[in-house]
């Protein structure tokens, strides 16, 4: 009777212990209530997985008579094509993008695809070229921010810029975009010029 007695009294401490430890565990694991402004840790990790499992990617976008760089988060990826119509895509969302009227009203991208040539072809709804209103400044910027955007987020030679499926001229009669662009959107530009020919 006393060994059991003597086990009974050198057990219940080590067990009110183990029980406290773990009631203190779940609080701490699992407390989440709203109203304390402290994260639960398991919250803390989600959070932590979800930024880590994040990327950041570049939108360059017309702003004034320069080009604006917002960072966006997609999804972890190291498909090019999902980063290129993230970041491309962005740009005629205009999601995040504070500059509304930085692209023609309802344009959109209709595909993006990447040549064994290493260009990036992009291509764009007519709307890009039927609703610009704006001088030679305006279209550089656009031709310029999609470049740029492409440029920044992927390696590639160079971008093209197709409409409905098909090249083009021009998108606003100042810039010619039946060739790819890098040439026009990596040339230093004097912005009085430009105002000169727009």
């Amino acid at each position: 009777m006393r060994k059991s007695k003597l086990i009974f009294m050198v057990l219940l401490p080590i067990v009110v212990v183990m029980a406290g430890t773990t009631a203190i565990y779940y609080y701490i694991m699992w407390k989440d209530d709203g109203r304390s402004g402290v994260m639960s840790l398991i919250a803390l990790k989600e959070r932590e997985k979800i930024v880590s499992d994040a990327q950041d990617v570049k939108v360059f976008y017309p702003e004034g008579a320069a080009l604006n760089i917002m960072i966006i988060k997609i999804k972890q990826t190291f498909d090019t094509m999902k980063i290129a119509e993230a970041a491309i895509g962005e740009l005629f969302n205009l999601n995040a993008i504070p500059n509304k009227e930085a692209f023609p009203s309802n344009a959109r991208v209709l595909g993006i695809y990447y040549g064994i040539d290493k260009i990036l072809y992009v291509d764009l709804s007519s709307e890009i070229k039927k609703n610009f209103q704006g001088d030679a400044m305006k279209e550089y910027l656009i031709i310029k921010s999609i470049y740029e955007t492409a440029a920044s987020n992927l390696e590639l030679d160079d971008v093209k810029i197709l409409i409905n499926g098909k090249e083009e001229e021009t998108i606003g009669g100042h810039y010619n975009i039946s060739v790819p662009i890098k040439r026009i959107a990596t040339q230093e530009v004097k912005f009085d010029e430009i105002r000169k020919h727009g």
